[in-house]
């Protein structure tokens, strides 16, 4: 990788309450990461995720509770909702929607968070830097 891949976790407290479990691994594989804790994934707005993914972010993503288990009751459908609205918007401009992924996980449950871990780390590789990310040096 000739550049640093940057990843940002938008992360419910819940299902995460202990964001260095993740962003440990990412950072030892190479992975700037940056872990943005939310009351409850379901306040991760369309607007942050794109303004994320145009400033600051290769690849975002977005950890909810299971459905099942959301203190919010409908925070993580609402959460799947507004991933699904923004990958959408990245298709249509002309952006990888593979940028932006979820993971709905439940606190504790190690198998499925190295299985995010690993998710996430393939798709940084095969991405690479998000070419429409705004370069801080560059002036118009």
């Amino acid at each position: 990788m000739s550049q640093e891949i940057t990843v940002v976790l938008m992360a419910c407290r819940q299902a995460l309450p202990e964001p260095s479990r993740l962003a440990g691994p990412l950072e030892q594989a190479g992975l700037k990461t940056r872990v943005i804790l939310e009351p409850c994934s379901s306040k991760v707005e369309v607007f942050q995720m794109l303004r994320t993914l145009a400033t600051e972010a290769d690849l975002l993503w977005v950890v909810g509770c299971p459905e099942a288990a959301c203190q919010l009751v409908e925070g993580s459908l609402r959460m799947a909702k507004r991933v699904a609205h923004a990958q959408e918007y990245l298709a249509e401009i002309g952006l990888e929607p593979e940028r932006l992924g979820k993971t709905q996980l439940a606190a504790g449950n190690q198998e499925a968070a190295a299985a995010m871990v690993h998710e996430i780390l393939e798709r940084a590789r095969s991405l690479g830097v998000n070419p429409a990310k705004a370069d801080p040096l560059k002036k118009e």
